[in-house]
């Protein structure tokens, strides 16, 4: 059995693309938009997705990176067999990370006679789920 806890998830270039293939037009900047459906099984499988795609950045990288891990394998029938509640939590740590690695973490010093026209503000530009995930609304 698979500790679900153990599941680590990254956001690559490569995961951006294929979770932009999700979204309306392809378009990562409406990846929000991809849980506006009403349809439970539409929501579902975005959400396995979500999972497989970010999981699966993780371990691409690893192994470009030459590290050690241990692979685990998350399929669509492994997830179909979690009840509501662990394909959501485990979701919303995909989420969480896409999130997460999405947010600039460094920030550029304006010019000093910029800082006084640019207003300062720590706001992401990231969009994430704009709506609930869990599919049974």
């Amino acid at each position: 059995m698979i500790n679900l806890n153990e599941l680590k998830f990254e956001r690559t270039v490569w995961a951006e693309r294929k979770l932009a293939k999700l979204c309306p037009n392809n378009n990562i900047k409406l990846f929000g938009k991809v849980f506006d459906s009403e349809d439970t099984d539409k929501q579902f499988d975005a959400m396995e997705e979500i999972i497989i795609i970010m999981h699966m950045a993780y371990e691409r990288k690893q192994k470009f990176l030459g590290n050690e891990f241990e692979s685990i394998e998350v399929t669509k029938e492994m997830l179909d067999n979690l009840d509501e509640d662990e394909l959501t939590a485990l979701a919303m740590r995909a989420f969480k990370d896409f999130k997460q690695d999405g947010e600039v973490t460094v920030e550029a010093e304006p010019k000093k006679e910029e800082a006084e026209e640019i207003p300062q503000t720590t706001e992401s530009t990231s969009t994430i789920l704009g709506s609930s995930t869990s599919a049974t609304a």
